[in-house]
């Protein structure tokens, strides 16, 4: 800070009061100032740039679970995005707890002062309207629609209907579902749209099996699938599908031949054997489509909610019933 104090032949008091936009500094020696901090190399992109605009030039981006391989995906994307709006990007996994709504807002908290806005990926809250955040502070939610905050959402829905519809127009009476944990309100959205999607098509509805979005649950459902007489299961994500498949071929059930498998995601379709049929989420869209929205309401646009289509893409992991 001296030498920004002596470039620009002012007090180190000046050069503090410039950088906490202070009001008690005239604009000639705010620029002054700033023009010294370029030339020293004294963080001139943040500094500049917040005093310009009135902003830090950092998001903060809430997440719940970084093991996901598809919040893993879709922080990536933000970064990425950010990077190319010359915002920087401040995270906060939170811990799990049975009260995410506090934690949330005690994260949301940690961060002000820091952040021009925040975006929250993975929220797991059945209504999203009860999430607290600071006053006049811009939110967008990535998950479906809700009236308080702009979304941006994969249409998991549709993406469930398409998976079923497909394998019920093969032959199949009906799909089994390992769903993912019961806290999680992404797998409580694709249970109600396999469920209503069987119902709509007059099929028996199955008992779900509750898996933990890994592998090694999807082998755990593979044996209790065994049991059920089961030719077509829908998992709530690849990982799932992917150790189901495993778990079926080491008990001798062919897959597609004897059981049909999807996944949801598309993280893993051609890096598996047979490879998968699976629902895909546009992982890097999403992630683009969340920076957009929120620094379009830093610029006074209004909220809006996005959804990402999830097609099924069909691979080798499904077939006819054989019986």
């Amino acid at each position: 800070m001296g030498d920004v104090a002596a470039a620009a032949g002012v007090s180190q008091q000046t050069v503090s009061r410039v950088v906490n936009n202070s009001d008690a500094v005239r604009k000639k020696t705010v620029d002054k100032v700033l023009k010294a901090m370029a030339d020293v190399g004294y963080s001139p992109n943040v500094a500049a740039r917040s005093l310009r605009l009135g902003r830090m030039g950092a998001v903060g981006v809430l997440v719940t679970d970084l093991s996901r391989t598809g919040e893993l995906r879709t922080v990536q994307a933000i970064v990425e995005a950010t990077r190319r709006s010359e915002f920087a990007v401040v995270l906060d996994c939170l811990e799990p707890t049975d009260d995410l709504v506090t934690a949330y807002r005690h994260a949301m908290k940690r961060m002000v002062g820091r952040v021009d806005g925040f975006i929250v990926e993975g929220l797991e809250l059945s209504h999203p309207e009860e999430l607290e955040v600071p006053p006049g502070a811009p939110v967008v939610v990535a998950g479906p629609p809700c009236r308080r905050f702009s979304t941006v959402g994969c249409d998991q829905a549709a993406g469930v209907s398409a998976a079923v519809n497909y394998l019920l127009a093969l032959g199949h009476r009906t799909v089994h579902l390992i769903s993912g944990p019961d806290y999680s309100h992404q797998a409580a959205v694709r249970r109600q749209a396999w469920q209503e999607c069987l119902e709509a098509n007059n099929c028996e509805i199955p008992d779900v099996i509750t898996g933990g979005w890994t592998a090694s649950s999807g082998r755990d459902a593979a044996r209790y699938l065994k049991t059920t007489g089961a030719t077509a299961v829908l998992a709530s994500n690849d990982e799932m599908a992917a150790g189901v498949i495993i778990g079926l071929l080491d008990m001798g059930i062919r897959v597609p031949d004897d059981i049909s498998v999807v996944g949801f995601d598309d993280v893993l379709g051609d890096a598996v054997w047979p490879t998968l049929s699976t629902v895909r989420q546009d992982f890097a869209a999403i992630g683009q489509r969340l920076v957009e929205e929120l620094l379009a309401q830093l610029q006074g646009a209004p909220k809006t909610s996005v959804m990402v289509p999830a097609p099924l893409v069909v691979r080798a992991s499904t077939a006819p019933p054989q019986h």
